[in-house]
């Protein structure tokens, strides 16, 4: 992805990646989706909303609930918040319009419905690049 929004994920609930789109984080994705569910839960426990952004080093991790998914992006801090949020908060809507009416309640964790998703990142990183 290019410098507004280094990696995005979709998660389902209880935490598990149903969809991701990375280029900076290369570890296991069940670990990832189970440390930001894990972080939101305590961070919704205590403060009672869920979390909306974070900054860490030269990171910033932005957050968005939408049931029944949590979306989480990831930029740099070099990158004004509002371009990278308004980016991270437009493939959020889009994956919820496209995808909330499929993830039912017998839904059997098949990820593979979600992998088309691919290409609607691909073509909004392509739209950012060309404005440039």
């Amino acid at each position: 992805m290019p410098e507004f929004l280094l990696d995005f994920f979709v998660l389902a609930e209880g935490g598990k990646v149903i969809f991701s789109h990375c280029s900076l984080l290369e570890c296991d994705e069940t670990l990832i989706g189970a440390y930001f569910h894990a972080i939101n839960s305590i961070y919704n426990i205590c403060f009672q909303r869920d979390l909306q952004k974070v900054s860490m080093n030269q990171y910033r991790l932005h957050f968005r609930k939408m049931k029944p998914f949590f979306f989480i992006g990831i930029s740099t801090i070099h990158v004004k918040h509002k371009v990278a949020n308004e980016n991270f908060e437009y493939l959020a809507q889009l994956f919820y319009e496209k995808y909330r009416s499929k993830l039912t309640n017998h839904w059997e964790s098949d990820v593979t419905l979600f992998h088309s998703f691919d290409s609607v990142v691909d073509k909004r990183v392509k739209q950012i690049s060309l404005t440039k």
